[in-house]
């Protein structure tokens, strides 16, 4: 089977040519069945209120698509990005460290307002423009009478400390036989979400009987 190749010369630039072939032309529009370069475009914008290109030449408003929608748009802001930009200086004065004056006290706003305001005159006693508990005023004073009249005539010394009786290991399960896996197998007792028959030997007391009965030699004990 032979094969031809377009020389560089004689293709020039078909491939990028309006209304080529290869329909990669932007400069004018087709049906949704033609696919073009662009297509997927056109695609994005649907639905849509009022399409220009279906309207015929010669007759497309667009009012209809553009003017009419800005009646009822939501945000209503109709500055511009410049516009919008130059108005930040502003917010100028609100950045600004302002001099709040503080409110007249009164039985509402007593427990809310700080009070320790530099007046001129001494906190507390007498002279001073708002009264203030003293600093007892709080204090819990829980000695008794019989603790303080009656108290002891020796100083007592603390007794030496105990020596901990060291815990001796509990092996009472290793003497306990466990539900059998081969002679008990057609009672009821199955234990666990699993029924199946279990046979690999290993019960719950596995580990304390070795170390309750260490394994031994009976042949030759004597060594």
């Amino acid at each position: 089977m032979a094969m031809y190749v377009l020389d560089g010369s004689f293709r020039g630039d078909m491939l990028e040519r309006k209304g080529s072939m290869y329909l990669r032309s932007s400069h004018m529009h087709y049906d949704k069945p033609t696919k073009v370069s662009g297509w997927h475009e056109s695609r994005e914008a649907e639905p849509k209120d009022y399409d220009v290109n279906e309207a015929p030449l010669g007759k497309k408003n667009l009012c209809h698509s553009t003017y009419r929608r800005f009646g009822d748009v939501a945000s209503e802001d109709w500055k511009t990005t410049t516009g919008h930009q130059f108005s930040q200086v502003q917010l100028k004065a609100e950045y600004e460290v302002k001099d709040f004056h503080k409110k007249m006290v009164n039985e509402d706003n007593l427990d809310t307002l700080n009070l320790k305001r530099q007046t001129g005159l001494p906190d507390n006693g007498f002279g001073a423009v708002l009264p203030h508990h003293s600093k007892d005023h709080n204090k819990m004073d829980l000695n008794t009478t019989y603790g303080i009249d009656y108290m002891a005539p020796f100083q007592y010394t603390t007794s030496p400390i105990i020596e901990k009786v060291p815990e001796v290991p509990d092996y009472v399960s290793a003497f306990k036989k466990c539900h059998s896996q081969f002679t008990d197998t057609a009672d009821y007792r199955r234990h666990g979400r699993n029924t199946w028959q279990d046979e690999s030997g290993v019960y719950a007391n596995r580990e304390v009987r070795q170390r309750m009965f260490k394994p031994t030699c009976p042949i030759t004990p004597h060594l």
